[in-house]
């Protein structure tokens, strides 16, 4: 029988994060559940969207990587994610994105454009997705570094705060 994750997810109500939880454990061992949870991930219901990118962050949590055959479609929508949430959960996943050059630097585009957003943890997280792209294309690392030294000044704790982690990072690849 197959799980029908897109009816699931529409009980979510912005809040509940258990119904997330049901809807992930109810999907995923299904054919088609990483394609059809990329997919919704783009969708223009705002809960639907936020569902999904959430549940890819949870699968990211516990170990799963995403191809980069899977992430195409997310990668060319990015730009259209409907809510701050769901760009969030996908910043805050990127770390198990296997990105193709080109998906690289659309997504580094797309968290750019986050930079300056008025939420302090899009902001954290859109400088985490650029260094951790940069540190596996190398053409980033400049600007990377240029964002991370502007971040040092930013008037939230929590980007300050990110900022350090990642300039030890950065030191620790270099050491490399």
């Amino acid at each position: 029988m197959t799980c029908e994750l897109e009816t699931l997810l529409q009980a979510y109500d912005g809040k509940s994060i258990s119904i997330l939880s049901e809807a992930r454990a109810a999907c995923r061992s299904d054919p088609g559940y990483l394609k059809e949870l990329i997919h919704l991930c783009s969708d223009n219901r705002p809960e639907i969207s936020e569902g999904a990118t959430w549940i890819i962050k949870a699968e990211t949590e516990e170990g799963l990587r995403f191809g980069a055959d899977l992430l195409e479609g997310l990668m060319r929508n990015l730009p259209t994610l409907a809510t701050w949430p769901a760009q969030l959960h996908i910043l805050q996943a990127i770390d198990a994105f296997d990105l193709t050059e080109p998906q690289a630097q659309a997504t580094y585009a797309w968290a750019t454009s986050l930079a300056d957003h008025s939420r302090p943890f899009l902001r954290t997280w859109s400088l985490h997705a650029r260094v951790i792209i940069a540190l596996r294309f190398d053409r980033f690392l400049p600007d990377a570094r240029s964002a991370l030294c502007a971040a040092a000044d930013d008037k939230a704790a929590s980007v300050r705060a990110r900022a350090r982690k990642l300039e030890a990072l950065l030191a620790k690849h270099a050491d490399r």
